[in-house]
């Protein structure tokens, strides 16, 4: 079989890639590729949550289902509100998501999703691609890779922490719960296993997501997160019982490592593995929207040329990064202060504009500014070897 385009994975990063070639060919009154994803699950269901401060439209503005304009931070000495209505906190969950994109789909006959089929292998030939799946071989010119991303070997100067979390969407008997308001970061809670704190998303009085979330080099046992879950419902909320309608879990990479565009001229790498999550924080909803743009406008207006594949991140919000993560894996008893003091002494609209890698060449210097000096400074020095290089 021969396709134009093949998407290794359709998650948030092959979707929407999809979707934008497919939008972007009916504006232009041009024929759409054909295009085949491949996805080894057999059903797309409710399996995880994206957030994000709002910079850039994208073709699923309709799947926001929640927003805020204010959100609380806390440590052990502080507990802190900021708020902006420029840049609102919005609430994607990814089943809405995937109905909303797979909706879209089905208007373009030329675009196929092969569910509950992996991809075996991936061989690149001078003038096309072989996508090698369970029973069929599918040839194109091209292929996106968005499949989950291979751990990186350790070794070297490399910061690899991951940000692995646990959530139940709980339903409360009384109303506990300030729709008004998300926690994004409670750090009063134990801090033993590594930069540890709660995230709440409040639907309602009574429903709410809330997620136990830990930056460590590893993940840890089930039970830990469970009883993370429980001690902080019951402690902060007074629910001894609480009705659980849903769990979430994961882990995302961060990391100092440079970004990975491509493993061949014709192979290009999308989502996590091409390096869209933020190092230090793991957004990339906003960023795999905006990859996902350029790329279909590269591939409709340069048909058959070698496509400009885009920097996933600006450089300098990579080399900032990286100065935090070495900073929070050699010194994480500093997390929690360091994070707060951001909330704290930044203005919301700036705040939100480094966390989304929205930052201009005069945002950094106050970043910095609002960390402890010599703390920071030091933390530069250090890691020099690693913000010094290549982004990609």
């Amino acid at each position: 079989m021969r396709a134009d385009y093949v998407i290794a994975g359709a998650g948030c990063a092959g979707l929407s890639l999809a979707v934008q070639i497919a939008l972007q060919a009916r504006r232009r009154g041009v024929p759409c590729p054909r295009v085949v994803l491949i996805e080894p699950r057999a059903r797309h269901a409710r399996d995880r949550t994206w957030c994000y401060w709002r910079f850039v439209d994208h073709p699923f503005a309709a799947a926001v289902r929640h927003r805020w304009t204010r959100w609380r931070v806390a440590d052990a000495g502080r507990s802190l509100v900021r708020g902006t209505t420029r840049h609102p906190y919005e609430h994607v969950p990814s089943d809405v998501f995937y109905d909303m994109a797979l909706g879209t789909l089905a208007e373009f006959p030329e675009i196929e999703l092969r569910r509950g089929c992996a991809v075996r292998a991936i061989r690149e030939a001078a003038d096309a691609c072989e996508v090698v799946t369970d029973g069929e071989v599918v040839q194109a010119r091209l292929v996106f890779d968005g499949r989950p991303a291979p751990a990186p070997a350790p070794g070297g100067d490399e910061v690899d922490l991951l940000q692995h979390f646990v959530g139940w969407e709980v339903e409360a008997p009384a109303p506990v719960f300030d729709p008004e308001v998300p926690t994004l970061m409670d750090f009063t809670v134990d801090q033993s296993r590594g930069i540890h704190f709660m995230y709440v998303l409040p639907f309602a009085p009574t429903r709410a997501l809330v997620e136990t979330t830990y930056i460590s080099p590893a993940s840890l046992p089930d039970a830990t997160y469970e009883d993370d879950l429980r001690g902080y419902l019951r402690d902060r909320y007074g629910l001894t019982a609480p009705e659980v309608r849903w769990r979430e879990r994961g882990a995302i990479p961060m990391t100092s490592r440079p970004a990975s565009l491509r493993s061949g001229p014709r192979v290009i790498h999308l989502g996590l593995r091409g390096g869209l999550a933020k190092g230090s924080t793991g957004y990339a909803f906003q960023a795999i929207q905006r990859t996902s743009e350029l790329l279909a406008r590269e591939l409709l207006e340069r048909p058959g040329a070698p496509p400009r594949v885009p920097a996933p991140r600006p450089a300098a919000a990579v080399a900032m990064d990286r100065v935090l993560l070495a900073h929070l894996q050699r010194t994480p008893g500093r997390g929690p202060p360091l994070l707060v003091d951001l909330f704290e002494r930044l203005p919301p609209d700036l705040l939100c504009r480094f966390l989304s890698d929205h930052a201009g060449p005069l945002d950094y210097p106050r970043v910095m500014l609002a960390t402890p000096m010599a703390e920071m400074t030091a933390a530069v020095v250090r890691s020099r070897a690693l913000w010094l290089r290549p982004a990609t």
